[in-house]
């Protein structure tokens, strides 16, 4: 009797969380070659997005029937950008931009005023263009309550690897301002960080670079309001490799987790999934977990290679899950025929011609629950085959809604001649749902780029789409 009751209750559950609204904006003129657009978060109660049109950039504030309201211009960014980043809460919102001039790499920011101007942007950090060559990109990360914002690099200067970081409020008040010459041997910043709530901040280094191979350490860098150096933490490996390494800041319980496949040496294949936490009250790094993995629809146990880890969850019952998605690249010539007039026989020869193109796929969906101790409570997969060429795959792969229940995964199915959206709903306990999201004819005229969604509320994702050369948003509802 109870597990009839169960299964009643998981099927009302699916059906109330796939309950959908869906509502489209009115297109905006798009050059996708140049322009610029993202989905920027929820402020003063609008849907807010940006977009960069003939280098000129604005904020589009659309209310609950996406219809748009009120644009901000802002009218101080340059023609060329290296990177922008908005940060927004319920009322504010701060963007940060990084731009070459005068020979130096400088972040500017700028908050948003009461009437939808901005302030004067400031100068808020500054590397030197011969720093910045040496590994020197600027990287930032958010607090969950979009409260902190961390901004840091590093770059090597007259043979010496040099740190900075800043974390700065939505009041455009300092919180941490470090520039630290590191001396602790062989160890190379990663681009992966965290800032908590009330402004801690937190980096992870390794003794590799980039793209060689895993690594064989794991350090954590800390920081808190008022220090003037990061404190070091080192992980025990327990003579694992470890590679492809995520970082997630649990504010509520106050910890912060490290997750991270493992292999046996640097250039191994990945047998596991690794899970390191460290305990901010008490400072100190909690015994690491590593957990063997087995693809359930893989053809050998060293498919792990393929799978590249998204997104790391945190749940309120202190497990941990983490989204993995099986995602690669092949280049491969295409031989095309070309009719050619002969001159001498008056007859068409056949000319064989060779074009190069690049197929980027994105395939299925892995999704790990794993325990406190590290031990694997269930695992998902949801199918896909996700194949596209010379577009870099801005259509592929997936957008997540987060649900108290569970979470919802948004994806383009192009297994059939005609693409379709489908939203596969995993449970709390790993149960799956999967259904298609009914659309209008005016929707499937657009192309959806769930990969570039954003859950704007705890029942809200919008996510842009692109129709030859417009682009509008997509709001859906749950």
């Amino acid at each position: 009797m109870r597990k009839i009751l169960l299964i009643v209750l998981l099927l009302i559950v699916g059906v109330n969380l796939f309950a959908q609204t869906i509502l489209l904006s009115e297109k905006e003129e798009l050059n996708l070659r140049n322009d610029d657009f993202m989905v920027v978060g929820k402020c003063r109660g609008y849907s807010v997005v940006y977009r960069n049109h003939a280098s000129i950039g604005e904020l589009l504030f659309y209310n609950k029937s996406m219809v748009k309201e009120k644009i901000s211009t802002l009218s101080f960014l340059p023609s060329k950008l290296s990177k922008i980043k908005f940060t927004n809460t319920s009322q504010d919102m701060l963007v940060f931009y990084v731009v070459k001039e005068n020979k130096s790499m400088n972040v500017y920011m700028s908050k948003l005023n009461q009437d939808y101007s901005w302030t004067e942007p400031q100068l808020f950090e500054s590397t030197p263009m011969e720093s910045f060559r040496n590994n020197g990109e600027f990287n930032f990360s958010v607090s969950d309550d979009n409260t902190k914002t961390l901004v840091y690099n590093s770059f090597s200067e007259e043979g010496s690897t040099k740190l900075h970081a800043k974390v700065v409020d939505i009041n455009l008040q300092v919180d941490i301002e470090i520039k630290q010459l590191m001396t602790e041997g062989d160890i190379y910043m990663l681009d992966v960080a965290g800032v908590s709530n009330r402004g801690e901040a937190y980096l992870l280094a390794n003794d590799t670079k980039a793209n060689k191979g895993s690594g064989e350490k794991l350090i954590l860098l800390t920081a808190s309001k008022g220090d003037l150096n990061f404190s070091f933490n080192q992980f025990d490996l327990n003579q694992y490799s470890i590679r492809d390494i995520h970082l997630a800041v649990d504010n509520i319980n106050r910890n912060l987790y490290i997750a991270s496949y493992f292999s046996d040496g640097r250039y191994s294949k990945p047998r596991g999934l690794f899970l390191g936490s460290y305990n901010i009250e008490n400072k100190i790094v909690n015994p690491s977990h590593f957990t063997p993995i087995t693809m359930q629809v893989a053809a050998t146990p060293t498919d792990l290679k393929d799978m590249k880890i998204r997104n790391l969850f945190l749940k309120k019952s202190g497990e941990v899950e983490i989204v993995a998605e099986r995602t690669y690249q092949n280049t491969r010539s295409i031989a095309s025929i070309t009719p050619m007039l002969s001159s001498s026989m008056m007859m068409s020869n056949m000319n064989e011609n060779a074009r190069i193109v690049n197929e980027f796929s994105y395939d299925e969906i892995a999704v790990f629950n794993l325990k406190a101790d590290g031990s694997l409570a269930w695992s998902q997969t949801i199918l896909k085959d996700q194949t596209t060429m010379d577009d870099n795959g801005i259509f592929s792969s997936y957008g997540v809604l987060q649900h108290r229940l569970g979470n919802a995964y948004l994806f383009n199915d192009m297994s059939g001649k005609q693409s379709r959206v489908l939203a596969s709903y995993i449970s709390g306990t790993g149960e799956l749902t999967v259904k298609e999201l009914q659309t209008s004819e005016e929707i499937e005229n657009w192309n959806l780029m769930p990969r570039s969604a954003l859950q704007m509320s705890k029942s809200e994702i919008v996510m842009p789409c692109v129709s030859k050369n417009y682009l509008c948003f997509l709001k859906i509802s749950y």
